[in-house]
């Protein structure tokens, strides 16, 4: 095992206070520069919204993240 495989990889996740997070609906897409964005998938919302996105009527609680 190497060091590399023994460590866990820590990644700023860009806007970590943005509702996106928790959301069901985040794909982040990282650039081939290496900029990350917070896409939403959902339909009926911008797919790129300003961030960091306080409220969205489309959230949708994470079904990996605790609640509460």
């Amino acid at each position: 095992v190497s060091l590399h495989d023994a460590l866990p990889i820590c990644v700023a996740v860009p806007f970590p206070e943005s509702l996106c997070h928790r959301c069901e609906h985040l794909r982040t897409v990282t650039s081939g520069k290496g900029s990350t964005f917070l896409m939403c998938r959902e339909p009926h919302l911008p797919k790129y919204p300003p961030q960091p996105v306080k409220a969205c009527q489309g959230f949708t609680p994470a079904g990996n993240v605790p609640t509460g």
